[in-house]
């Protein structure tokens, strides 16, 4: 696998990539179709070899249903995401009920993206990515371990070590016949952005990769599955059923 065609247009457009949003130079690929064409992109890591995965794993139940939850949890943090990409100026500044729902959009981001990596109840066991056949370069897997911490510290959890506030105080007065009295001022909390502009477009490039990494592991294991998915015949000369788009 090559990492650039050698154009100097592309060069300066990974590195234009690179500078802004923070890529390593491990993410950007390309893969030579012919002598004279091709196709790159970025992404996080390469995608497994299905073709070399024990058959056992393939025939794993509980790691089937791990990744059909995973669609929906890795979905939700795209969007997330694309809410962050809409409507934050990471330059900007805004009054504090707007901050508040920006960092609605970044717990989203990362509680979801974390989620598939958590213990559930069940037989159904946590996402890893050795189960999936992948192997994380080093800024890869510090991206990743960042976000599964800030979401056990910050996002799922409020670590005291973590939260920046400033104590609540205590007042003291009298009241109007000279009796002494306290009042507690509450706390006051240093509320931010989180997820810098490069990191959040990290977290999109690692997402994506992801998410396809699972729909792809689906279609090879759905085979062992035939007995207890529901089915459907399909005819590709006729419209799509009732619920479902053809687009």
């Amino acid at each position: 696998m090559q990492m650039s065609d050698g154009n100097e247009a592309t060069q300066a457009y990974e590195a234009l990539l690179k500078q802004q949003y923070g890529f390593p130079d491990e993410w950007f690929y390309y893969e030579r179709i012919d002598d004279r064409s091709g196709s790159g992109g970025v992404r996080a890591f390469d995608q497994p070899r299905l073709d070399r995965m024990p058959e056992n794993l393939l025939k794993d139940r509980g790691l089937f249903k791990r990744l059909v939850l995973s669609v929906r949890d890795l979905s939700h943090a795209g969007s997330a995401i694309a809410f962050i990409e809409e409507e934050v100026d990471h330059d900007g500044r805004y009054p504090l009920a707007a901050v508040r729902k920006f960092l609605c959009y970044e717990t989203t981001l990362i509680v979801s993206y974390c989620r598939p990596f958590s213990e559930s109840r069940g037989d159904i066991p946590s996402l890893s990515y050795g189960a999936l056949g992948i192997k994380l370069s080093p800024f890869t897997r510090a991206l990743h371990d960042d976000l599964i911490s800030k979401r056990n510290t910050i996002f799922a959890h409020s670590d005291a070590s973590q939260v920046a506030y400033r104590a609540p105080v205590v007042m003291k007065g009298r009241d109007g016949a000279g009796e002494p009295f306290t009042t507690l001022f509450p706390p006051r909390f240093n509320e931010g952005i989180m997820l810098d502009y490069q990191r959040v477009q990290q977290a999109k490039i690692l997402n994506k990769s992801l998410l396809g990494a699972v729909m792809a592991r689906l279609q090879a294991m759905h085979v062992h599955f035939l007995d207890v998915l529901p089915s459907m015949d399909m005819d590709l000369h006729d419209p799509a059923p009732d619920g479902y788009d053809s687009a």
